[in-house]
């Protein structure tokens, strides 16, 4: 911004400049977490309400039953809307909605249902409901139906077939395009045992991509267990894993949410996992963890073990780590593992009868370390229970989500515009004793009273490795986010000077460039030009579509042309060696001046306001004397008024 010459009224416009930039926030483009995943209902009476760090547990008591599995979904805001056990459909007040039963899931699958938003529509939403398949009993399949919110709820579509011959598996995560999403099943029995279908869910649901399983999941004739258990997607969607509780067995692909299509990656072998349940990946995407849930006539333990996925052979026994093992029905078991807002991964749990849950939900404090460093049930060193849920009470079952609304980085910044201060908060602050930040820009001016939420002003715009390590228990834990600092808007109304000079009765048009937004002072305009016809101080606050702001301003003066009466070629003083108009000429559009003797014949003639006559014709002196001239000038067209002409004419003396 260039600094303004000290004109009356400086003072009050740069002071209203500075509070109407103060007011404008930069909300609409800082990072912020999704909210679609904040609020979890589920078991007896139990909810969770992630906006608060550390999470708020309620107990609900109007809440409908949920001992199974069921999907929740909360609105961009986070205020719970709908949540399903895959056969009634409820509200955030948990009501059901109308026509909201009915629905062919099922509460035992694994999961029984999954919402996502359709992305053509804010008020609507797909609902993917999962049966359990025995044929000739339940084969009811995967369907789909469509709900309405933009009155009060209201299903509009029902029990649309997708799937038949289906796993008690399903999970969504949005497409590389941001827009739409991917939603995956696999398949059970001969026929489809060995594929897995993504269908890519857009304003509709129009395209099936298949990809082979090398594990053939076929279907037990005794116990129908193999279609049983989790799969998930991780939370940056390249990722998929699954678990089947009657193969014993633990896969993992690669999955490109581009195409849909899905890659096997490694596995263990069959058996290798007793009855593994659910699943659930690190919000860094690194570690896998799977809890297993034995049958009651079952002599094993309910385990919970943790993977990690960036060893070459992660599902080798001896790369296993068991994170917690419960030995007996007095005890509890494990039922659904997952990932919430703040990063950590919960855990239900409930005694063998599934019947009678527990007060608290496990937890997975960090879930990003290994081994017992992810501090299971354990924080500052002192272990807990977990999270306690204020006479809730857990069963087998959490709520399902699609995987992107937790894909959350470990650190997060706001404020990001070339001079602000850039302000870091760590998203799960779980067991840190020190957090220590690099910034790698010299020369930047650090705020670090609160290390795991600081401030940093850089330098200059331009993109930043910014890095965090953590200290607990004399382990350091690193962790890398790239940040980008951008340049504020260039806004240059005066093209270059700080006063602009209009002749008078007429205009110009002040352009602020071409951004976003605009306020204008005076006046409040929010258009990118303001055309002035009065004198004064003006000024604009650009905004871009970075939200950065910028301001400027500039004088708008009149100026009059004003011709000398006399002027001396051989004066020492340069302005007065020729006859020419005196002020600024940046105002005119047009120019011509014509000098006439007393006998009426021209002799000088020019366009250019900047030369003047030096008392010569055809390059020889002409006599002393008085002369004639007329100027003929033109002002700048503006959007208030065409171009205006004006004449002027008089008399000078020529001295020598």
């Amino acid at each position: 911004m260039k600094k303004l010459k000290a004109f009356p009224g400086t003072i009050l416009l740069v002071f209203l400049l500075s509070g109407v930039f103060q007011v404008f926030a930069q909300d609409d483009c800082n990072y912020e977490r999704p909210h679609e995943a904040e609020q979890w209902v589920f078991g007896k009476n139990a909810g969770v309400d992630f906006v608060f760090d550390p999470p708020s547990a309620t107990y609900k008591s109007n809440l409908p039953e949920m001992p199974w599995s069921l999907a929740a979904i909360s609105d961009p805001s986070g205020k719970l809307i709908l949540f399903s056990d895959g056969m009634v459909v409820y509200n955030g007040l948990y009501y059901k909605i109308t026509g909201g039963d009915g629905l062919l899931g099922h509460p035992a699958s694994t999961p029984a249902a999954l919402f996502v938003p359709i992305p053509g529509n804010r008020n609507r939403y797909f609902l993917f409901t999962v049966d359990v398949y025995i044929p000739g009993y339940r084969e009811n399949g995967i369907n789909y139906s469509v709900i309405d919110r933009s009155g009060a709820a209201i299903v509009i579509r029902k029990n649309i077939p997708l799937l038949k011959e289906n796993a008690q598996k399903i999970c969504g995560v949005q497409h590389a395009n941001g827009r739409d999403y991917w939603v995956v099943a696999h398949g059970l029995g001969s026929n489809k045992g060995d594929k897995l279908f993504a269908y890519l869910v857009s304003d509709t649901i129009t395209q099936t991509v298949i990809s082979d399983d090398p594990f053939d999941h076929v279907l037990d004739l005794n116990t129908y267990y193999n279609g049983v258990g989790s799969m998930k997607f991780s939370p940056d969607g390249s990722k998929l894993a699954l678990v089947s509780y009657g193969l014993g067995l633990v896969e993992l692909f690669n999955f490109n949410n581009e195409t849909g299509q899905l890659s096997f990656v490694s596995s263990t072998s069959a058996g290798q996992i007793p009855f593994p349940m659910s699943l659930e990946f690190s919000h860094d995407n690194s570690k896998l963890y799977v809890s297993t849930a034995p049958p009651p006539q079952s002599t094993e333990f309910g385990q919970l073990l943790q993977f990690d996925l960036n060893n070459s052979n992660p599902f080798a026994p001896e790369q296993t780590y068991l994170v917690q093992s419960y030995a007996s029905a007095s005890d509890s078991l494990m039922g659904t593992l997952q990932l919430a807002v703040d990063g950590k991964i919960y855990l239900s749990k409930y005694l063998r009868s599934a019947t009678v849950g527990k007060n608290y939900l496990g937890v997975v404090y960090n879930p990003d370390r290994p081994d017992a460093d992810c501090n299971y049930n354990s924080l500052n060193n002192q272990a807990n229970n977990g999270l306690y849920l204020n006479g809730g009470e857990g069963l087998v079952g959490l709520p399902a989500f699609v995987a992107s609304f937790l894909d959350i980085p470990h650190f997060t910044y706001v404020d990001q515009c070339h001079h602000d201060t850039t302000r870091f908060n760590i998203t799960n602050k779980a067991n840190i004793e020190q957090a220590q930040w690099a910034f790698n820009n010299p020369g930047g001016i650090p705020f670090l009273s609160n290390p795991v939420s600081p401030g940093y002003v850089f330098t200059d715009p331009g993109d930043y490795q910014v890095e965090l390590t953590e200290t607990f228990n004399g382990k350091n834990y690193n962790f890398v986010e790239n940040v980008r600092i951008h340049a504020l808007p260039f806004v240059d109304l005066g093209n270059g000077t700080d006063t602009i000079y209009i002749l008078p009765n007429s205009s110009v048009r002040l352009d602020a460039g071409d951004y976003d937004f605009y306020e204008w002072l005076p006046g409040g305009e929010t258009t990118r030009y303001l055309d002035v016809t009065e004198s004064g101080l003006y000024g604009v606050i650009v905004t871009d579509s970075n939200c950065c702001k910028n301001t400027d301003q500039v004088y708008v003066l009149f100026a009059d042309l004003v011709y000398p009466s006399a002027f001396n070629p051989n004066s020492s003083i340069a302005i007065n060696k020729e006859f020419k108009p005196l002020g600024t000429t940046s105002t005119l559009a047009d120019y011509k001046l014509l000098i006439y003797n007393r006998w009426g014949q021209l002799i000088f003639e020019t366009s250019d306001p900047s030369k003047g006559w030096d008392g010569t014709y055809k390059g020889k002196e002409v006599p002393m004397g008085t002369y004639v001239y007329t100027a003929i000038f033109t002002s700048f067209e503006s959007g208030v008024q065409e171009a205006q002409k004006f004449k002027k004419s008089g008399s000078v003396t020529l001295i020598r």
